[in-house]
């Protein structure tokens, strides 16, 4: 692992464990809102570092709906970050907490799976090219032959 991508991961964790301490600190009450609003924001960060770190740079780069995969993860992650912790300070019905959140997870699993599981197409050759180059090398060794 270069030395980039080393800082940048230590940074993701010192921030999101920094993240967890004053969390705990600051809430007294920890109820159903609140953990259904940390499992969201968990798993926002997961797939930031998922993102980040694990996937090829060819598919990092691939554009969906416009952006760049680790762009339209990061722009997931701010999204979940800011309503997943204001929802954790208000104690409200389960489904106003999980509703909102887990649409907002949906539309971006939507776009991101598809570029996670389509292909690389980035070094693929044409197949009309590979069967121009067969018959060409055949028809010159046919000629080499009748030689």
């Amino acid at each position: 692992m270069d030395r980039k991508k080393l800082q940048l991961g230590l940074g993701f964790g010192v921030f999101f464990v920094a993240y967890l301490i004053v969390l705990f600190l600051v809430t007294n009450n920890l109820h159903t809102s609140f953990w259904v609003s940390l499992i969201f924001v968990v798993l926002a960060f997961l797939f930031m570092t998922i993102a980040f770190f694990f996937v090829s740079n060819e598919k990092r780069k691939k554009q969906v709906v416009g952006l760049p995969v680790t762009t339209m993860t990061v722009m997931y992650f701010v999204i979940e970050f800011i309503m997943g912790t204001i929802f954790m300070f208000f104690d409200v019905e389960f489904v106003w907490v999980f509703v909102p959140q887990f649409i907002v997870f949906v539309l971006f699993l939507l776009c991101f799976m598809p570029a996670m599981i389509s292909e690389n197409n980035y070094k693929r050759e044409p197949i009309e090219d590979k069967e121009v180059k067969d018959t060409t090398e055949t028809k010159t060794k046919e000629n080499k032959e009748e030689e």
